[in-house]
This record gives structure tokens, C-alpha cells and sequence, in this order.
């Protein structure tokens, strides 16, 4: 028999069974884990559950960061939404637990009808609770959610909920490797870069104040740290020289970056060279030290008219010799590491936002050979000791590190899963001489806001634990359409106003783009993200939505005011076509994406490069090209929205090259003004364009909730 526990506190209802939280009988949306987090919390009403415990209960096979269950409880918080003295108000008890506030009444229901299954598997035996998972970005979530809708009819689920709570089935994977706490810290410890001999720790620190990060050293093993630099700035990507004597770093400023190396015995700092213009707003690695001390190797753009390549540059005179150029429509070239040896680079590629592929060189150049085929997210790798490769994917639908054989006479085909799991993007170092690993893992979470642009007003309209981004008011101002991958998969949705009443509009592998309004609001036109074909999507009566192609290949399109066409982007052209479906026709020879329309339908507003700062316009009847605006922040080619009489976007503040602002450029004058400041900064990739309100009263915008994350050590990694 299975009996529903349904644990009942203030407004709300826990299905400790099928693991779904109500409000009022209203389904509330939240994560898998963030309910097993909130379950734990309520089997111990008015008890301080410490960390540990939560850890162990929440990933009884997985070693995971302390910085998962902080997301998890503050998605928690979010979901409740209660006020502190309320019940099911959390409790944190800093450096202990956390404890809910009761009190909790537990019911009974009348148990389900008997249904036959599979016994439960014995409690030594590994444990299974998810279907397979899906291939690519978001996999592990549409897994979680397949197996919520089969585990409510299934009374093996309550055979498994008993051993997930016995003490035979708290283990961990791989329980050889040691993992232990680095760095705890308020705010987010990034970048982190070991030591060849393992026994210091460089990291970026980004305190929850709103300023830029800064560098840090750390002896491993100690709590204190010192801050490396004094001087104001944007610095990233520390990596030690082989005698572990000095650190190598960059810093970015308004006109250049900078590759600067700072002796940690005089404590003197000299700049080797620069580049312009300056890589700004991609939160990856950039730069590596060889092994015989006479070369850097730098991810960096190198014109505002390619994406980022990798460079090799002299450290004794700062000469620069190109190694990789990407695709002129590819994300670029990051996270460069030199191989043990010296004798090639290990790097990602970023196809797109969602599509990262390891690939290595030789440091004498010529073409880049890949490693993975995965069309996976790939966020961080490094060599081990042996002559591995160390990376961090969601490959099989959740984050983990994997391990591949790049060299030697039997490499591996297939990677090698670590059992070191993370439920977000995770950053990876190892230390040259010693077969010691250290992680930090990245939270994100991308919500819609509304900007009242009279009262200088915030308000969250659309949140999830997922990521939601890329939102667009309808031409009636009465509804909104966005992206979001809470389902597993990136797709389009649409809402109320409010953000009330979310229906999904797309469905299946579609990858979806940015999806625009027909003017009567009963079509969503988007390209495939990864194919480029182009794809409407029309309401019916009945309120459901059906795709159909047109035919072509493009990016970013957009409708005409009058319905008739569609414009879309090329990497050689800008083009429309019927909205009907047939033969595209050029505009303009030039490739474009990012594109806006002015309201008569005369001018089409695009952008060129991937890090420019300038924003395009053309005549479509004469084909006239000039500027628009020149000063958006690099890399946020769509964080701007159309008006009668001007355009808003964003920029970097007057007065900080590290905070941002929202500005309204007027067509009439040429002046520029500071509408308000952007309160952080924004994650220009894949958060989306804004989208402006019929009435000019409010903005749409994406912004990321801050979060907590620590620098963990693993050992031993070979």
C-alpha cells in the first residue's frame, strides 16, 4: 500500500511522497532537490539540522559543494515567501544548520489502491531514481520532472523514499577522493588556481556590495587570506608561474586588456602587453602559464570584429602570435591550458550559450583537433599530473567532472565520469606537481524584471529556479513571451502580464531563440539557436500553439509592422522574407543579428560583431548604413529596446567601468542620459534583449539573483 504523507504548516501542503509542494492546493513550481531540501527541514520541524546532514540527505551518492545547499534553501525561501516569525519561516544558524519554524501537522490519507512493480532494490545495491537522462543543456531537469509524474503511480516509490533515508543508503561516490572546504567566504570565490606544489590558492573574490571582484592568495589549509591587489579594477584569470614565484592575471579596463604578472617576493607588478579591444562581461578563464616559464597563452578577441581566439604571447617581451580563430558566429575560445609537457592547449569552444566542445593545439599552431562531440555545456578543464584532461559538463544531464586521456599511445574515446557532482556550472584547477584538484561552482539564476521607468521601480515578474531570460511584450502589452529551461530543455513560453498564467508554446528539439510578436499577437516568430532554420508558431482557438517552418536559415528574426514580412540575420547577409513562407531577399550585404524594427517599418536596427559596442541601422528602401549608438557593454549585443524617439540600453556607468546603467539615447538631439543604475552586473550571454512597453512606462529586463559559492578541495585526481 502506498500511503501520501502530506505534511501541512501554514498555507502549505509537502506530498513527502510525490515530492510537490501546494500552496492553498496550488502546485507550487520548484526543483526535485529544492523540495527534498524543504522535506528534510520539515521531518525536523523546530530542530537545527546541520549542514552535514542535510548533505548527506539531500545527495546520498554524490559529493557535492556546501554551495548547492545554500541555492537550495534559498529557492526555498523564495517558493514560501514568508516572513520571518511566520511559519515555514527557515532559520539559518551561521557556521550550524538551518531549522523550520512549525508548526507542522502530519496526515494521513486514506492509502492508494495496491499497485504491482518491481521490488525495491537491496540497500547495498546502488541506488537509481531517475529515468535516463536527457542528452544536453537541462537534461537533469526533464529527467526529474518524467520521474515525478511516473513516481505518483508507482508504489516502489515509497520502498525507495525508506532507503533514501536509512543510513545504508548515505554514501558517497568515489569515496576514496577527500573533499574538504578551501575558502568560506561571503559572496562567490571564483577562478580558482592552485600552486605547482599544491600548497597556496590564487581566487577571485566578489563580495555581495556590488563591487568588482578581487585577487586573493591563500595558503591551503589556513582560513586568513590577503588581498593580492590594492589598486581599483577588473581583474581575472590568475595563473602561477612554474617556480610558483609569481602570478600572471588580467586586468580590463574601459580602452584595453591587460596581461599583468606580479612577483610575490618584491611585490612589484609589470603589464607584459595588451590587447584591444578590451574582453569584458564572460566570466571564464583567459590565461595560462607554460611550463618552461616563456609563454602565456590568452583567450581574447584581438578586433571588435572576431569572437574570442587564443593567443601566445612572450613573457619576456610580450610578443603575440595568433593560434586560434574561430568562426566569426561562434561564442570563441576560452579557458586555455597548457599541457604538462608544454607541447599543446587544451580549450573549449563555445559554439553557443548551451554548446561547449573541448578541443587541443599545439603551441606551434595549426588546426585545433577535438576531444568531445557531446553538444553539451562545458564550463572549466585542466590537465592532471598524467597527461589527462579534467572537465566540468552537464553531459549527461547534471554537472560533474569527467576524465579523458588527450595523449599517450592509447587515448580514450569516451570520457570517464569522477563521482564529483555540482548542480550548476562548476570552475576546475589542478596543481601541477601534486595530483590535487580544486572546484568552485557558479549559481545562476536568471530572472524577468519589470523596470517602472517613471518611479525608477524593480519588480520580479517571472522567477523560477530555472533559467528564464529573453522576455517580449506582445503589441497589446498584455502578455509576455520568454525563454526558459524548466522543463529540461530551452523553450518557449508565454504569460500574462504579471507573469501569471504561464502556458508553454513550444516543445520537442527546437532550441529556440528569442521569440517575437506578430503585430496581432497570434504568431511567435525564433530560429533554431543551433541549426539557424526559422520557425513560426501560431495560436489557435483553443488557446494551443502549433510550429511550422519557413524554409529558410537566419537568426534573430522579427516581424514587420504590417505582418507581411519577416527580417532575419546571416553571418553574409540581412534578408526578409513572406511571412507566408517563401524566397528570402537581401537588404543588405553585410551579415547582422540582434535585430529591432522601427515602428513605421523603415529602418531595421542590427548588430555586426559579437563584441562590438556599436549599435547599426539601415534604410531597407535605400540601403543607407550608418550608427545608431555607439557604448553598449561588450558582449550584450541585444541589451537594448526600440522607441519613437530614442533607443535604451545599457552601458557602463559614467563614473565605474565595473557597474552599469540603463541610458536613452534621443534621436532628435544626440543626447545621451542616465535613465538608472543597473543594480549588478548582467550575464550578457543568454540573458536576452529588453523589451519595451507599448506605453513607454516600463522595461523589460533579465537580472541574476546573487548567490554564495566556496572553493573545495578533492584529492587525490590523477
Amino acid at each position: 500500500m502506498n500511503r501520501h504523507q502530506l505534511y501541512k504548516f501554514g498555507p502549505f501542503s509537502l506530498d513527502a511522497t510525490a515530492k510537490v509542494l501546494l500552496r492553498e492546493g496550488q502546485a507550487v513550481s520548484m526543483t526535485r532537490k529544492a523540495v527534498e531540501t524543504l522535506l528534510v527541514l520539515v521531518e525536523n520541524e523546530g530542530q537545527v539540522v546541520s549542514k552535514e546532514e542535510m548533505l548527506r540527505a539531500i545527495w546520498p551518492d554524490r559529493v557535492v559543494d556546501e554551495a548547492n545547499l545554500t541555492q537550495n534553501i534559498a529557492m526555498v525561501r523564495r517558493a514560501l515567501g514568508v516572513e520571518a516569525g511566520s511559519p515555514a519561516f527557515i532559520e539559518t544558524f551561521p557556521g550550524r544548520g538551518y531549522r523550520l519554524k512549525g508548526p507542522v501537522h502530519l496526515e494521513q490519507p486514506e492509502p492508494d489502491p495496491p499497485v504491482v512493480s518491481e521490488p525495491a532494490p537491496p540497500a547495498e545495491a546502488p541506488i537509481s531514481h531517475e529515468v535516463p537522462p536527457a542528452r544536453g543543456f537541462g537534461g537533469r531537469m526533464l529527467a526529474i520532472w518524467l520521474g515525478i509524474a511516473i513516481a505518483g503511480g508507482l508504489a516502489v516509490v515509497a520502498g525507495w523514499f525508506w532507503l533514501l533515508r536509512s543510513p545504508q543508503a548515505l554514501r558517497t561516490v568515489d569515496a576514496a577522493f577527500r573533499v574538504t572546504p578551501l575558502t568560506r567566504l561571503p559572496g562567490e570565490e571564483r577562478q580558482p588556481v592552485l600552486s605547482p606544489d599544491g600548497t597556496r590558492l590564487a581566487f577571485l573574490w566578489q563580495q555581495a556590495d556590488g563591487h568588482p571582484p578581487t585577487l586573493c592568495l591563500q595558503t591551503v589549509g589556513e582560513s586568513s587570506h590577503q588581498q593580492l591587489i590594492e589598486e581599483e579594477g577588473n581583474y581575472s584569470s590568475p595563473a602561477w608561474s612554474p617556480d610558483g614565484r609569481a602570478l600572471a592575471f588580467i586586468r580590463t579596463d574601459r580602452t584595453a586588456t591587460e596581461i599583468r604578472i606580479r612577483s610575490l617576493e618584491s611585490r612589484e607588478t609589470r603589464v607584459v602587453t595588451r590587447f584591444t579591444p578590451p574582453t569584458y562581461g564572460i566570466q571564464r578563464r583567459f590565461l595560462d602559464w607554460s611550463p618552461d616559464g616563456q609563454s602565456l597563452v590568452v583567450s581574447t578577441a584581438g578586433s571588435a570584429t572576431r569572437p574570442n581566439g587564443l593567443f601566445l604571447v612572450a613573457v619576456a617581451t610580450g610578443e603575440k602570435r595568433r593560434l586560434t580563430e574561430p568562426e566569426a558566429m561562434v561564442g570563441g575560445d576560452t579557458d586555455p591550458r597548457f599541457s604538462p609537457d608544454g607541447r599543446r592547449i587544451a580549450f573549449i569552444r563555445s559554439i553557443h550559450r548551451s554548446h561547449q566542445e573541448v578541443l587541443t593545439i599545439p603551441v606551434t599552431g595549426g588546426a585545433p583537433s577535438p576531444l568531445t562531440a557531446d553538444s553539451a555545456r562545458i564550463s572549466s578543464l585542466d590537465w592532471t599530473t598524467e597527461g589527462r584532461i579534467v572537465f566540468a559538463s552537464d553531459r549527461d544531464g547534471a554537472y560533474r567532472l569527467w576524465r579523458l586521456r588527450a595523449e599517450g599511445p592509447a587515448p580514450e574515446k569516451e570520457p570517464q565520469p569522477i563521482g564529483v557532482y555540482g548542480e550548476f556550472p562548476m570552475e576546475v584547477a589542478m596543481a601541477r606537481q601534486t595530483p590535487l584538484l580544486v572546484y568552485s561552482i557558479q549559481p545562476q539564476n536568471r530572472n524577468i524584471w519589470r523596470l517602472d521607468l517613471k518611479e525608477k521601480r524593480w519588480t520580479r515578474i517571472i522567477a523560477s529556479s530555472a533559467q528564464d531570460a529573453s522576455p517580449q511584450y506582445s503589441p497589446a502589452g498584455d502578455q509576455i513571451c520568454f525563454r526558459s529551461d524548466r522543463t529540461g530543455e530551452e523553450q518557449l513560453w508565454v504569460s500574462a502580464l504579471d507573469g501569471a498564467q504561464q502556458v508553454q508554446v513550444t516543445r520537442g528539439a527546437l532550441f529556440p531563440s528569442v521569440g517575437h510578436w506578430s503585430p496581432d499577437g497570434r504568431q511567435i516568430v525564433f530560429n533554431n539557436a543551433r541549426t539557424g532554420e526559422l520557425f513560426v508558431t501560431s495560436r489557435a482557438a483553443d488557446g494551443t500553439w502549433a510550429v511550422r517552418p519557413l524554409g529558410a536559415r537566419g537568426v534573430h528574426p522579427v516581424f514587420s509592422p504590417d505582418g507581411r514580412w519577416i527580417y532575419a540575420g546571416s553571418t553574409r547577409s540581412l534578408f526578409r522574407l513572406p511571412a507566408a513562407g517563401g524566397t528570402p531577399t537581401d537588404i543588405l550585404a553585410s551579415g547582422g543579428f540582434s535585430l529591432g524594427l522601427s515602428r513605421d517599418g523603415k529602418r531595421l536596427y542590427f548588430m555586426r560583431e559579437l563584441n562590438d559596442t556599436t549599435l547599426w541601422r539601415v534604410d531597407i528602401e535605400t540601403g543607407a548604413l550608418s550608427e545608431a549608438l555607439h557604448g553598449l557593454i561588450p558582449n550584450c549585443t541585444s541589451c537594448w529596446a526600440l522607441a519613437d524617439d530614442g533607443i535604451y540600453f545599457l552601458g557602463s556607468s559614467k563614473d565605474s567601468f565595473d557597474s552599469q546603467a540603463i541610458y536613452l539615447r534621443d534621436f532628435a538631439t544626440g543626447a545621451v542620459r542616465e535613465v538608472v543604475k543597473y543594480p549588478e552586473p548582467i550575464a550578457p550571454v543568454g540573458s536576452g534583449p529588453f523589451s519595451l512597453s507599448g506605453d513607454r512606462r516600463h522595461l523589460l529586463c533579465v537580472r541574476i539573483d546573487p548567490s554564495d559559492s566556496d572553493i573545495l578541495r578533492v584529492e587525490p585526481v590523477r
